[in-house]
């Protein structure tokens, strides 16, 4: 490791992070509906910058041959930007059914790979990684719309928490 990564790496920074990710996942988990307003908003301003800055970018470079493209995906993305921050509750809405069509699909996936390949060592971790995503997009879709409260918040706080953990067990791992 580098000196400098040694350094921070033997600090206490690690454990701090490691703690302050832990308690914001921690406050993430008890506030999931608003966790998820709040991400599917920051989520609407950032496509909504994008889609601005793509706009600029089409029109100061309009002789290009793609200016048509940029221009379409610039409004686009500044529409759908803007969207999600006028009903934050649609869009978590939209965007918790698509999580559970991508567990659900990718579940079946995994599942299907790893019956289809008996020879794979560890085969058995792939059938459990595609039960549990087949199990959470049924869980997901089953409740859907009210899943949308909830699901995009504790995601993230569950993100958080294991983050935390990791921070905190490489302090503690250290050299």
């Amino acid at each position: 490791m580098s000196g400098l990564a040694s350094s921070f790496h033997k600090s206490g920074w690690f454990l701090a992070l490691g703690i302050a990710y832990l308690l914001v996942g921690l406050m993430a988990i008890s506030s999931p509906f608003l966790v998820t307003l709040v991400s599917v908003f920051f989520f609407g301003a950032l496509l909504c910058a994008m889609g601005v800055a793509g706009l600029i970018h089409a029109f100061w470079a309009r002789g290009w041959e793609g200016f048509a493209v940029q221009l379409l995906a610039g409004v686009l993305a500044t529409v759908m930007g803007f969207l999600l921050m006028m009903d934050a509750l649609a869009g978590a809405a939209v965007i918790t059914l698509i999580l559970a069509t991508y567990f659900l699909v990718s579940g079946l996936f995994r599942l299907g790979f790893a019956i289809s390949h008996a020879h794979l060592r560890h085969r058995g971790s792939l059938i459990f990684s595609g039960a549990v995503s087949l199990l959470l997009g049924i869980l997901i879709a089953v409740h859907w719309p009210s899943s949308a409260l909830w699901v995009i918040g504790t995601f993230i706080g569950i993100d958080l928490i294991f983050y935390g953990i990791s921070f905190i067990l490489l302090y503690f791992g250290r050299e």
